[in-house]
């Protein structure tokens, strides 16, 4: 016992010694080890203190879906994207048996797009308006006033009113198409107003009224640049002759005609489509003693060989056009009216004014 009991005070001699030699206080060394045990109480504190904020935050999280779908709003209802708006659902035009208008004398001319059949003649379909329409397309061309052919496209095809009647034309319609057009009727085709468009017994409530008529600036064709006019943008011929043939003097109005061939010209079915459209509705300004000129037969019949099937294909198999029928066009050796081909090469030159200046288009 008293060796092991030297022994064991020869080592704390030893530890002692080696500690003394290291520079370090034992006391201090009593101190350090107290501190690491503070430190291990606080990172034991601080590790709760995390798990507690985490848990008010996520209860804050749920408070705020909470209120978001109480509201609508993010962490509600998922908002559609605007881009898929429609997308997966039927048009309300469909819904309530009503079909989008595709009658060339009609469809982008008047202030609507869907109609509703039977109309009150009982025609069930388009096909059928279209064989009516077809005999009154020759009024609604000479332009008197738009409300003429407001007024019988939407006696024929009526305008969509959803689950209710379609549309009809109000009087006052009728009454002011009748006002602008009665007279020129009697004098161009010998037509008695009161026999075809009867303004009697129409209603004023519920009803189409009236659209704005566009004063015609001349009464007789002037030669002016025709790049208003979509067809005829880069032709080689640049002056075209308005009021035309049909009584129209605006591109305006010559523009929302002409969008019935939009998909016909995608098709690029013949490379002088545009000028055989241009020629028709803006004709050319080419030789200074004729007022106007039109595209020759020979180029018509080239452009409706090519484009007439496709043309059907695009309108529920209507009949080719009735201002592109090739016999109303003069022959290219016609002498009693001359007519114009894409490569002829000749230049309107407009008159000077006084002074010098160039002629205002």
């Amino acid at each position: 016992m008293k060796w092991l009991g030297g022994s064991a005070l020869f080592s704390l001699l030893v530890i002692w010694t080696v500690v003394t030699l290291m520079g370090v206080d034992p006391a201090e060394g009593a101190k350090t080890s107290s501190r690491r045990g503070s430190v291990v109480q606080r990172g034991s504190r601080t590790r709760g203190n995390a798990r507690t904020r985490d848990l008010a935050a996520t209860r804050e999280a749920r408070r705020r879906a909470r209120q978001g779908r109480k509201r609508g709003g993010r962490g509600g209802k998922r908002k559609r994207d605007p881009k898929q708006k429609g997308k997966g659902k039927m048009p309300y035009w469909k819904r309530n048996g009503c079909e989008e208008i595709y009658l060339p004398m009609c469809k982008g001319q008047i202030p609507y797009k869907y109609t509703k059949l039977p109309n009150q003649f009982n025609h069930t379909t388009q096909a059928q308006v279209f064989r009516k329409l077809q005999r009154l397309d020759v009024y609604m061309d000479n332009y008197c006033s738009r409300n003429l052919r407001l007024l019988l496209c939407s006696n024929y095809v009526p305008k969509c009113n959803g689950r209710r009647a379609p549309k009809l034309p109000c009087k006052s319609t009728c009454l002011a198409a009748k006002d602008k057009c009665a007279a020129q009727l009697k004098q161009m085709f010998d037509l008695e107003w009161e026999d075809q468009f009867s303004c009697e017994g129409m209603e004023e409530k519920q009803c189409i009224g009236p659209v704005k008529d566009r004063k015609c600036p001349h009464e007789f064709p002037q030669c002016k640049k025709n790049q208003r006019v979509q067809v005829c943008r880069g032709l080689p011929f640049k002056y075209g002759a308005l009021p035309n043939m049909f009584g129209q003097c605006h591109a305006f109005d010559i523009n929302k005609q002409l969008r019935q061939f939009k998909s016909l010209r995608k098709t690029k079915c013949h490379p002088q489509l545009d000028f055989m459209l241009c020629g028709t509705h803006s004709p050319f300004c080419v030789y200074d003693d004729v007022p106007f000129t039109f595209p020759c037969r020979e180029i018509c019949e080239e452009v409706r060989a090519s484009c007439e099937a496709e043309y059907k294909r695009l309108n529920h198999n209507l009949p080719w056009p009735r201002k592109l029928q090739c016999h109303i066009y003069p022959k290219s050796d016609s002498k009693e009216q001359r007519c114009v081909m894409p490569d002829d090469k000749v230049q309107y030159t407009p008159p000077r004014r006084r002074g010098g200046a160039g002629r205002r288009a």
